[in-house]
C-alpha cells in the first residue's frame, strides 16, 4: 500500500493513511500521531521502535552512583534556572589509578620531542606534556586513553525560543549518553570525531554500530551467522570517537519528579525540551563537558559528524560555537546566557580571551555530513524540481520498473514535485532512503539497530565498556526516569533483549534503548515551533550552514539511492539563497561544488569548495559504504 506521503521528516512518516503494522514480531508500531504537530490527516509511521532508558530525576543520589570499571560517568550539574555549568566525572579503569577529572593516570614511554633537564642533560621525546626531564630520564604521567561511556546530566534551563522578545521556555531534567573510542595512536594530537544521528529522535547508535567504530555489526560485513567483528573501516584510524545520543534517544532518558504520572510525561513531551535549538545546546554542552574533563583532548581539533537531521542540528552548534554571543543578546533565535558563558569559556581556556570565529575555527574546523537535511523547505523544493525534469532518477526507475510515472506537471492542479515522486517511489514497494530496496528498508534498518543494542553481550561488546556498571544505567538507579509519553509507543525491554536481565526490569515508562523515538519528532515541528521560525523546515537553516562554510571546512556525501535527502539538489539549494550566493559551480568529476559568495557578504569571502564524493549507497552511507571512510581519509589528507 503506497503511504500518501504530505509531510516527510527524515526516519519518519507522516502518512495520510495509516500503514498497517507489519507480521507479528516486528517492532514496527504505527499510531496516529498526537504530536505530529501537522494537519490533522498526519499520521506517525513509527518505523521500528526499540527500547529505551531512563535514570533518576536528580535527588541527590548522582555523586554517589558507582562508577564502571572501564567507563567514565560525565555528570553536568548547575543552578536548573541559569544552565550554570559545573562537571564532575567518576572514572576507575582495571589496571590503573584514578587521578581526577576523568583521566586515568599511567606512564608511558612513547616519544615525540627532546627535552633537557635542569642539568643539562638531555632526555628522550616526551609522549605528552605531562613529562618533566630529570637527571637524563623522563619521568611522565600520560593519559591512558581507554573506551569510556557515561551519561551526562543536563538539568533544566529557562531560557528563550525564538527572536526578540520570543517565548519564555524551560527544559526539563535530562541525561544524555556518550561513547568514546580513542584514536589508535596518539590520541593526544588525534581530532575528535563527534558523531550524531538524525530524526529528530534517531540514536546515534546507528552510526556507531554502522561502520564507524571498532567493531560492526553491519550485515555486508559480520555475514549471515555473525552478530558482530572487528571493523576493517574503523575510524579510530583518522581519530579519536565520541558518540552522542540526544534526549530519549538511544540510551538517554529523561528525568521527572513522579514518572508514574501520566500527566506530569505527557506534559514533559513538550517543546520546551524538543525543538532544534535546544537540542544543539544539549548535544554542544555534553561536548564542552567531555573536554574539558579531559585536558589531554581540550585543544584538539572536532570534526562533527551528522547523518540527516543531525546535518540541521551541526549547523546550530557550529554557529554557537564561532559566534556565542549572539547566543547571549538575542542576535539569534534562542536566548540562554549561561550556554553562551559556557562556550566562551571553552573557547578562553583553549584560544585566550576575545577569540573570535577565524580562532574558534581553528578548532571547529571541519564537518562530514552524512545526507543531511540542510535548509527544510528549500531543499525539497529543489529536490521536486529535478524529479520532474525528464530523465530523472524518478523517470529512470519508473522505465527500469515498467511503469508509468505521472509527474505532476503531468497531472496539474495542486501537486507538491517532491511529495509526488516519494508517493510514487513507495507505491512500488521501494523505500525513499534507498530505491533499490523494499519499502521495509527503514523498519529493517531500524530492527537491526534494535536488536543489536538490546542484546547485553553485543551492545558492551561494540562500546568496549561494561554498561552495567555505568552510573545511571542499572534498573536501581534511575529513580525519575522516563522514556515515553505513551509507554504503548515502545516494545518491552524483555520483548526484544535481554537488558533487564542483566541490568534489572525498568518501570512501564521506561526502557534501555530505542532507536527512533517517534513521541518527539512532532514537537520540533509543532505549531509552537513554527511561530517562532525554528521548525526543523524552516529554511533559516540553510543560511545558518553557508555562515559556516566561510569558516568550517565541509565534506557533504552524495549516495545514489536516497531519494529521502537527494543530495544531487542541495548545490541549486545553496544557490537559492541569493541573499549571500552569487553561484555555485558543481564538478562531477572532481567531486566537488564550490560556492561563490556576493562581494557584499560577509567581508567578501569569495568562494568555499565543498567535498562532495559520490556513493553507491542508501540514506545510511556508512551501512552501505564503510569504505567512505576512505575518502575522509584522503579528504583530512591522511
Amino acid at each position: 500500500m503506497a503511504a500518501a506521503y504530505a509531510e516527510f521528516a527524515e526516519f519518519a512518516e507522516f502518512a495520510e493513511n495509516i500503514p498497517q503494522p507489519r507480521e507479528a514480531g516486528s517492532t514496527m508500531l504505527s499510531m496516529l500521531s498526537r504530536r505530529a504537530g501537522l494537519e490533522p490527516m498526519r499520521g506517525l509511521a513509527l518505523a521500528s521502535v526499540l527500547l529505551a532508558c531512563a535514570v533518576p530525576e536528580g535527588d541527590g543520589t548522582e555523586s554517589g552512583l558507582p562508577a564502571s570499571a572501564t567507563s567514565s560517568v560525565l555528570e553536568t550539574t548547575g543552578d536548573p534556572e541559569s544552565g550554570g555549568l559545573s562537571t564532575e566525572t567518576e572514572t576507575e579503569t582495571a589496571g590503573g589509578s584514578t587521578t581526577g577529572e576523568g583521566e586515568t593516570g599511567t606512564s608511558t614511554e612513547t616519544s615525540t620531542e627532546t627535552s633537557t633537564s635542569e642539568s643539562g642533560e638531555e632526555c628522550p621525546p616526551p609522549p605528552c606534556e605531562a613529562c618533566t626531564c630529570e637527571d637524563g630520564e623522563l619521568v611522565c604521567a600520560c593519559q591512558d586513553y581507554v573506551a569510556e561511556a557515561g551519561f551526562a546530566l543536563l538539568p533544566g534551563v529557562a531560557y528563550t525560543l525564538g527572536q526578540g522578545s520570543g517565548i519564555a521556555l524551560k527544559s526539563t531534567d535530562t541525561r544524555l549518553f556518550w561513547a568514546f573510542a580513542p584514536a589508535d595512536e596518539d590520541p593526544e594530537a588525534a581530532p575528535l570525531f563527534v558523531f550524531f544521528n538524525g530524526g529528530p529522535g534517531v540514536s546515534s547508535g546507528m552510526l556507531m554500530g554502522l561502520s564507524t567504530g571498532r567493531s560492526t555489526f553491519a550485515p555486508g560485513l559480520t555475514g549471515p551467522d555473525l552478530e558482530l567483528v572487528d571493523n576493517p573501516h574503523t575510524w579510530t584510524s583518522l581519530g579519536n570517537l565520541l558518540w552522542i545520543d540526544a534526549r530519549q534517544t538511544g540510551f538517554s532518558y529523561g528525568l521527572l519528579g513522579d514518572p508514574s504520572d501520566p500527566a506530569e510525561r505527557d506534559a514533559a513531551m513538550a517543546v520546551s525540551s524538543f525543538n532544534s535549538y535546544r537540542d544543539a545546546a544539549d548535544v554542544a554542552l555534553v561536548l564542552l563537558g567531555f573536554l574539558g574533563d579531559r585536558p589531554g583532548l581540550q585543544n584538539n581539533e572536532i570534526i562533527l559528524v551528522a547523518e540527516s537531521y543531525g546535518g540541521i542540528r551541526a549547523q546550530i552548534i557550529l554557529d554557537m560555537m564561532l559566534h556565542p554571543q549572539a547566543y547571549a543578546d538575542g542576535g539569534r533565535r534562542f536566548r540562554d546566557g549561561a550556554l553562551a558563558e559556557a562556550i566562551a569559556s571553552h573557547h578562553a581556556e583553549v584560544h585566550g580571551e576575545g577569540a573570535g570565529p577565524e580562532e574558534v575555527a581553528g578548532q571547529f574546523a571541519r564537518q562530514v555530513l552524512i545526507q543531511p537535511s540542510l535548509s527544510g523547505t528549500v531543499q525539497r523544493a529543489k529536490a521536486g524540481e529535478m524529479y520532474e525534469a525528464p530523465g530523472s532518477v524518478i523517470d529512470t526507475l519508473a522505465q527500469e520498473l515498467g511503469v508509468d510515472y505521472m509527474s505532476c506537471a503531468d497531472k496539474g492542479g495542486s501537486c507538491n514535485p517532491y511529495f509526488n515522486a516519494l508517493n510514487f517511489v513507495e507505491a512500488q514497494g521501494r523505500s525513499i532512503y534507498d530505491y533499490r530496496a523494499p519499502a521495509s528498508w527503514l523498519d529493517d534498518v531500524f530492527d537491526l539497530v534494535a536488536e543489536r543494542l538490546n542484546d547485553s553481550a553485543v551492545a558492551q561488546a561494540l562500546i568496549g565498556v561494561e554498561l552495567v556498571d555505568v552510573a545511571g544505567f542499572a534498573a536501581s538507579e534511575r529513580s525519575g526516569a522516563w522514556r515515553a509519553a505513551n509507554p504503548a509507543v515502545f516494545p518491552g525491554d524483555a520483548v526484544i533483549g535481554d537488558w533487564p536481565e542483566s541490568a534489572g526490569a525498568l518501570e512501564l515508562w521506561d526502557r534501555y534503548f530505542v532507536t527512533f523515538n517517534p513521541e518527539n519528532i512532532g514537537e520540533f515541528r509543532s505549531f509552537t515551533a513554527q511561530s517562532v521560525g525554528v521548525d526543523t523546515l524552516d529554511p533559516h537553516f540553510g543560511a545558518l550552514f553557508l555562515t559556516n562554510l566561510v569558516y568550517v571546512e565541509t565534506m557533504i556525501t552524495e549516495a545514489a539511492y536516497d531519494l529521502a535527502i537527494y543530495s544531487a539538489a542541495i548545490p541549486a539549494t545553496l544557490a537559492d539563497y541569493s541573499d549571500l550566493v552569487e553561484n555555485v559551480v558543481v564538478d562531477g568529476d572532481a567531486e566537488e561544488w564550490t560556492v561563490e559568495y556576493r562581494d557584499d557578504v560577509l567581508g567578501g569571502p569569495g568562494s568555499r569548495v565543498i567535498a562532495a564524493p559520490k556513493l553507491e549507497a542508501s540514506h545510511a552511507v556508512t551501512l552501505d559504504a564503510p569504505e567512505f571512510r576512505d575518502d575522509v581519509a584522503l579528504w583530512l589528507g591522511r
